[in-house]
């Protein structure tokens, strides 16, 4: 029986042009290592947070989005909300040759008559709208493993209140646009800005995230009043975007869209202070476009796929928080020592085996996220004096540096989940240390309070430190 069902999965590829794609639910009577040796990772875990990782997040993500609004049409409204993990076969045109799921909570699932429906319409979807895979991505078959949900709620609680517009047809009847501050255009579907936008020109905020914009005309910058702008979640390309000058803009979010690149017209938004860009395949930045804001302080480059930053990287030295979590740096430019002004810093979930002197300059520091990487060590004469929350969990520690229990303000350090075998006795003299994270290292176990540690534990406990072992 397996070998049969085997032979049909491997002969789907011929069959696809005559029929739907096949959707079937996971079994164990199914042959995964042949197949999945027949379409290997789209991803391998090598290539995690690299631009082709980030180019099948955003593939994959806005398929199935895509997915979602296809149901809409269809007019199809399930009884419960679906949760599917699921694993598609492809050929490297991206069409699907076979799906597999499985429902993540097993007691949440529609009922039969929904579930076959349900079904149809994604094997219809996956038949007619082939995965738009590029051959820079792909060059032989591959499977892409992943989650969807549809909500049971497909209709869209429309936001409400004093000077706020959330749905078009208000927006066009309204008689008094000039009291409008707030227009909240999110998630309505929108494939195109709706004119009726340009009418609220007192509005200091307009939210269009979660819809299907693929084009931003500068026009819309130019509304006398907006300050905050949300674009996150959309399909718009470096080609797309363009920004009108200005000087009242002061903070834009254009997370999860097709961008490669920073627009350069994102300057023209002369005192722009919050830029979140976070989730794009950025793969580098010129740090020229960023310089030219003058005014930016909080700056968010999450997840977009950067290796290395530019060596002039810290002139923007007006910044306070920088993002940098889920990149693959394994170095940090000496020119970061000019941020004189950054107060939260995160490095988290990237390949830095050090953090070097130039750290030590961030007189202003007082948050600082270094969490998985691959330090051992820090700088002896490691002197942040207004740093208050340092978590270097999940690194390559074998001894807690005994430089961190000097630092005057450090409240609360993290340093689980690393190889420690000793904790220096300076530590027992902290008296500012509010909490101390020592779970999942050799020296940390149930028996702690037993071991050659027992009394610094109890030392910093009498200090009114919590421990966490």
């Amino acid at each position: 029986m397996k070998k049969l069902i085997l032979f049909v999965l491997l002969m789907l590829p011929t069959l696809t042009s005559l029929a739907q794609v096949k959707v079937m639910a996971m079994k164990d009577s199914i042959d995964y290592k042949t197949l999945r040796s027949r379409y290997p990772a789209a991803v391998s875990p090598k290539e995690q947070a690299t631009s082709r990782d980030l180019a099948f997040q955003k593939l994959a993500a806005d398929y199935w989005s895509d997915f979602n609004r296809f149901l809409k049409k269809k007019g199809f409204r399930p009884d419960t909300s679906i949760i599917l993990y699921t694993e598609g076969y492809f050929q490297p045109n991206g069409r699907a040759d076979l799906l597999l799921y499985q429902y993540t909570m097993n007691d949440i699932r529609p009922s039969p008559k929904i579930e076959k429906q349900f079904l149809f319409l994604l094997s219809e979807y996956l038949s007619d709208r082939p995965l738009p895979v590029s051959s820079s991505l792909v060059w032989s078959t591959f499977r892409l493993a992943g989650s969807f949900f549809i909500s049971k709620s497909s209709s869209r609680k429309t936001p409400k209140g004093p000077g706020i517009i959330g749905d078009l047809a208000t927006a066009a009847r309204t008689t008094r646009p000039d009291t409008v501050k707030r227009v909240m255009f999110n998630n309505l579907g929108l494939e195109q800005l709706p004119e009726v936008i340009y009418r609220f020109t007192n509005a200091n905020e307009i939210d269009l995230g979660n819809n299907y914009l693929t084009s931003l005309p500068a026009r819309l910058t130019a509304l006398p009043r907006l300050e905050k702008l949300n674009l996150m979640s959309n399909r718009l390309r470096d080609d797309s975007v363009a920004f009108s000058r200005n000087t009242h803009v002061k903070s834009i979010n254009i997370q999860k869209n097709s961008l490669t690149g920073i627009p350069p017209s994102i300057a023209e938004n002369r005192r722009l202070e919050s830029l979140w860009l976070g989730n794009n395949d950025l793969k580098t930045i010129h740090a020229k476009t960023l310089r030219r804001l003058h005014k930016l302080n909080d700056l968010n480059l999450y997840n977009t796929g950067l290796t290395e930053l530019p060596k002039n990287f810290g002139r923007m030295h007006r910044l306070v928080v920088l993002d940098l979590y889920y990149n693959k740096l394994t170095t940090l430019p000496r020119s970061m020592r000019r941020m004189k002004r950054l107060e939260q810093l995160a490095l988290a979930h990237n390949q830095l085996k050090e953090l070097p002197m130039s750290i030590t300059k961030l007189r202003r520091l007082q948050v600082a996220f270094v969490h998985h990487n691959r330090i051992g060590q820090l700088p002896t004469s490691f002197r942040v004096p207004n740093l208050r929350v340092f978590d270097l969990s999940y690194n390559e520690f074998t001894v807690a540096p005994a430089v961190l229990a000097t630092l005057p303000s450090l409240e609360e350090l993290d340093l689980s989940n690393n190889n420690l075998q000793d904790i220096p006795k300076e530590f027992g003299g902290s008296t500012h240390l509010k909490k101390l994270y020592l779970r999942s290292n050799p020296l940390s176990r149930d028996d702690a309070k037993k071991g050659p540690y027992a009394q610094l534990i109890e030392q910093l406990e009498a200090n009114k430190t919590e421990v966490f072992y």
